[in-house]
């Protein structure tokens, strides 16, 4: 839908003073080239939504100087939980994607079972934690339909679940349900600076196996949500009948370690336990086959990989050097996001819909 001229003055005004910084109503006409009265009544809006506040300026000059408006993000507040790194992670963010606070809650096996009702009990449980929000996002282990905003997750025990309005309807907030790897995909594609040419491939696999795709500049989903999830590829190496990748990966971790933790394995491998050093090769060799094929299909600019301690810097190196000797040439490498670059992934993807959904509100309507 195109934007309405005060819509559109809106956002040309909020862009300005997020790039830089307060500024008077007048300074604000100038920058962008507006009328004065355009600028006072997109300021207006953006006052009467909470989205910015009026401060004095520094006094200088003759006369009273003209207040300056400045951006309080602070107000509105996006909680986030990911359950997509090889620690549960939950936090608060303002509207810009600053992180507020964090807390670590264990591994995802703690959060995962084959009872809905406790995972759902134990998710909502979660977010109530982080306190009341504008929104909040979860950063989740499967499949969210792009249109029906249903969940699929063999991890969690959920199938065809509505998973958003549920615990919307629980907290009392809107929330919002987002695969893991998409989320690290669109906020490493943001952090990079990438054109809308550049697709990129992020691979999560600190549980399974799963890539999110940015393509033209957007998230892909796939017809179902399911784009991506390469955990139920077919195990080439299988003679008969077919058995899912993940399940031969999950067999190299489990020769050295119970909870089939990539983590906890490389972890084991960098301490120089041989068995773990074992797996860790048969596991990265493995996976970099797989992730060959996606090179070829896709064609990326980019892949960027998860990064976990021990695992992901020789992973890369593998991925560089099979793609090297196929003729295949995109850029690898390590995760930029941090050690909690999911959960600052979901952070910041919460901020960025809840300031899309204030600056296309139409006047008179009140801010979600």
């Amino acid at each position: 839908m195109t934007p309405t001229a005060p819509q559109a003055a809106r956002r040309r005004v909020y862009g300005a003073l997020r790039a830089g910084g307060p500024a008077t109503r007048p300074e604000l006409a100038r920058r962008l080239g507006l009328s004065l009265p355009t600028v006072i009544g997109a300021v207006d809006e953006l006052l009467r939504q909470e989205l910015a506040c009026l401060e004095d300026a520094p006094p200088g000059g003759r006369g009273r100087p003209a207040a300056r408006v400045r951006l309080t993000p602070e107000r509105l507040v996006v909680t986030a939980l990911d359950l997509g790194s090889p620690g549960v992670t939950g936090g608060r963010y303002d509207l810009h994607g600053t992180r507020l606070s964090h807390r670590t809650y264990g591994p995802p096996t703690s959060h995962l079972g084959s009872d809905p009702a406790d995972t759902f009990d134990l998710l909502l449980k979660r977010l109530r934690e982080q306190g009341t929000a504008a929104l909040s996002v979860v950063s989740i282990l499967g499949a969210v339909h792009p249109h029906e905003r249903t969940l699929d997750s063999y991890a969690l025990g959920l199938r065809g679940r509505r998973l958003e309005a549920e615990l919307g309807a629980a907290l009392g907030w809107p929330v919002r349900v987002e695969n893991d790897a998409n989320l690290c995909a669109w906020h490493a594609w943001h952090v990079l600076g990438l054109r809308r040419e550049d697709p990129l491939v992020f691979l999560n696999y600190s549980h399974g196996i799963g890539l999110g795709l940015m393509l033209g500049g957007e998230v892909y989903h796939g017809a179902t949500g399911a784009a991506g999830e390469v955990s139920f590829a077919a195990d080439p190496a299988k003679r008969g009948r077919h058995e899912l990748l993940a399940r031969r990966l999950l067999r190299h971790l489990e020769a050295a370690s119970p909870e089939r933790s990539i983590a906890d394995v490389a972890a084991r491998a960098s301490a120089g336990d041989r068995p773990a050093g074992r797996a860790l090769r048969a596991y990265l060799a493995d996976l970099t086959k797989h992730l060959t094929a996606v090179a070829a299909v896709l064609d990326p600019a980019l892949m960027v990989l998860q990064d976990i301690p021990h695992a992901a810097e020789p992973l890369r190196a593998e991925v560089q050097r099979a793609l090297g000797e196929l003729g295949l040439h995109p850029g690898v490498m390590v995760s930029p996001l941090g050690p909690l670059g999911g959960l600052d992934s979901a952070g910041r993807y919460g901020g960025a819909q809840l300031e899309e959904v204030c600056l296309a509100a139409s006047a008179g309507v009140g801010t979600p």
